[in-house]
Parts: structure tokens; C-alpha cells; sequence
């Protein structure tokens, strides 16, 4: 029975940064109808609002580098920014001010003077401060290159499995390389009747990747080596959207597609153009390992027959010649040939036993 084809991982949601100072609070802005309750987290200069403290995306970001003024009302906090206006009701007056003491602070890079704090928020802004302005002096590590929808974190046979069960939905994966460095593209077409696999090496190089083809292509980013095979085919190669791989139920042995799992949301699959046949051809490797047949279902070990000559022993403990029946008489023991020393032994024993029994 061949072993399913395990599902792709799926990318687990970033967590995100940890703010320096957050809460619920309700807010009104341009957009809104009226005040909602929303979950704020302010990290430097930018504001964030979610649906919940355990939400990774933000529903809206206010980018406090635009702030005017900050006004402290009845009705709320007033952040007034370029081109609009924002306010926000805190839980209570003291969580109102450290509000405005925070944006402030992350704004102008001080702590203000005329907030109605205890000691203790004070020295919470102090902390506050002092993070902002290592953080800011810390260089940012580079962003890290984006990945095609079409990779999957899947080995050489399992992205041939993958786009055999997902026919129709496309035709060119991307997994990472074999080889070590970069990844790896594999492709299936259909032509006449037959099946062509092919898998392509792409070397990842200090400012981009290089596809290892006839003539070698450099490519900036991994999506445009994406493009690279759909435009160098003419349309016939169409990298495999991110889904779920079929499922197979454990009672009733069926399968089940999932949802779509790509960025646009699931799309109604296109007609798919006429295979043609890719012109790309691998470059020659002396590393490349050859395409071996399958190894059939190993046969069993050949029938090992008993020895035709056996030494057998009665209740008398005298050996019994080699009879032509198949099988031994009941109550007799198998004995190794050649064991004279065994044999006189056992005999001794039942010699025993039978003087005990008459007893």
C-alpha cells in the first residue's frame, strides 16, 4: 500500500512585536459609524488596533508620525493626525493619561512633564524610553526574501505525488533543494498519453538565484523564477496555488479536498492552455542521481526442508530407527543427530522417573 503524501506545513501566524504599552479601548475614527471596542498596542511610532488580545493582524494602523496634537477630553483622548482624526475612551481616567503619556513619550522621545502619574507609571515611561531608543539605535535585520505560493516543503517523490493527485489545479511546484543550497522546481506534463517528470536545480547565489538549465538564467527573487518557467513554456507550466492536499477519511477510506489556502481566496480554476512541450533541459551533473525503476515486493524465503536423517528416542530411551512417516510418533523428542552425551543423559532420567513411579 502506498504511503499518503503528508500535507504541506502550513505557516504559522507571526506573533507579533511586543508593544510597549496596550489595552482595550474604544475607538472613532473617519471610518467608523460609532465608538467600538477594539484591542490597541503602540510599539514606536505606530498604533495598532485589533479584534483581540490574542489577534496577529491588525485591523487598522495609525502611524503616529503624523500626529499634530493630542488632546485630553471628556469625551476621550483626541489624537489629531494629518488628514484626520482619532478618538479613544480609555477604561478609566489613569489608563486615559498613560495613554497620552506613552504617545507622547514614543513621539518626542521624553517623558512629559505635566502628567498626572504615580511614581510607578513614571518610571514605567522611563523603561518605555530607554527600550525605544536601543531599539532604534539597533540596526533592522534584512526582511527575508518572499516565498511563491507554489513551494512546498516536500521531498523530490512527494512533490510527484503532490501534482499527480492535484491535476488540473497546476503543474509546477517549488521545494527546497536536494542539493543543499536553494531549492528545486519540479514539473509534470502530460504529452500523448505520457507522463513527464522533470526537476530542475535553482542554486541560491549572494544576490539572487541562478537557474541550472542549457543556459544558466539569474533570477533576483524566487517569484521571478516562477515566471522564468511559466514564460519560457509558452503558458503550459502553472505553478501548483497553496491547498490542502486530499485527505483521506479513517472510516471510510474516502478523500476530501480542502479550501484554498492562497492569498486571493479560492478562484474558480481556468481552462488550461494545450501542453506544450517545455524546452528547458536540465544541465548535465555528475551529482545528479539517475531515475531508478520501483523496487517490486520482496519474495519470501525459499521452503527450508528438515534433514531426511532425525534421531528420535522412545520411552525406553533407546533410539528409534528413521521411520518413513511424515510426522513423529506422539511423547517422542526431537534430538539433534550426533549428541551421544544428551542421549545417555535423558535415558538416565527416565530410568529414574520410572523407578520413582514403581516406588
Amino acid at each position: 500500500m502506498a504511503r499518503p503524501v503528508p500535507p504541506p506545513r502550513r505557516d504559522r501566524p507571526r506573533p507579533r512585536p511586543r508593544p510597549s504599552y496596550e489595552g482595550f479601548v474604544e475607538k472613532r475614527g473617519p471610518r467608523d459609524q460609532g465608538y467600538r471596542r477594539v484591542w490597541a498596542g503602540l510599539r514606536g511610532l505606530t498604533l495598532a488596533f485589533y479584534g483581540g488580545p490574542r489577534d496577529s493582524e491588525p485591523l487598522e494602523v495609525l502611524d503616529l508620525g503624523e500626529l499634530v496634537d493630542v488632546l485630553a477630553g471628556s469625551e476621550g483622548l483626541v489624537l489629531r493626525l494629518r488628514g484626520q482624526e482619532v478618538t479613544l475612551k480609555a477604561e478609566s481616567r489613569e489608563a486615559q493619561e498613560m495613554w497620552r503619556g506613552f504617545i507622547l513619550t514614543m513621539v518626542e522621545m521624553k517623558v512629559p512633564t505635566d502628567l498626572v502619574l504615580l511614581p510607578g507609571h513614571l518610571f514605567q515611561l522611563s523603561e518605555a524610553l530607554r527600550k525605544e531608543r536601543d531599539r532604534r539605535a539597533t540596526p533592522s535585520p534584512p526582511k527575508p526574501p518572499l516565498v511563491p505560493d507554489c513551494f512546498f516543503e516536500v521531498t523530490r517523490l512527494e512533490a510527484e505525488r503532490l501534482l499527480e493527485r492535484n491535476v488540473g489545479g497546476g503543474n509546477m511546484v517549488l521545494r527546497p533543494g536536494g542539493h543543499g543550497r536553494g531549492v528545486s522546481v519540479t514539473t509534470r506534463q502530460e504529452m500523448n498519453g505520457a507522463v513527464l517528470l522533470k526537476h530542475y536545480r535553482v542554486n541560491h547565489v549572494e544576490q539572487g538565484y541562478i537557474i541550472d538549465v542549457d543556459t544558466p538564467h539569474r533570477c533576483s527573487s524566487l517569484a521571478q523564477v516562477v515566471q522564468y518557467f511559466v514564460e519560457s513554456s509558452k503558458g503550459s507550466l502553472r505553478p501548483l496555488p497553496r491547498l490542502e492536499l486530499l485527505e483521506t477519511d479513517g472510516e471510510n477510506g474516502e478523500e476530501s479536498r480542502g479550501g484554498c489556502e492562497t492569498r486571493g481566496g479560492c478562484e474558480p480554476p481556468q481552462a488550461a492552455p494545450t501542453p506544450q512541450p517545455c524546452s528547458l533541459k536540465p544541465s548535465p551533473s555528475p551529482h545528479r542521481p539517475a531515475l531508478l525503476p520501483p523496487r517490486g515486493p520482496r519474495e519470501p524465503p525459499p521452503f527450508r526442508a528438515l534433514p531426511e536423517e532425525q534421531t528420535y528416542m522412545n520411552e525406553q530411551g533407546e533410539r528409534d530407527p528413521p521411520s518413513s512417516a511424515p510426522h513423529p510418533a506422539p511423547r517422542q523428542a526431537l534430538l539433534p543427530p550426533h549428541d551421544s552425551g544428551m542421549t545417555e543423559e535423558l535415558a538416565q532420567k527416565l530410568q529414574l522417573r520410572r523407578a520413582l513411579m514403581e516406588d
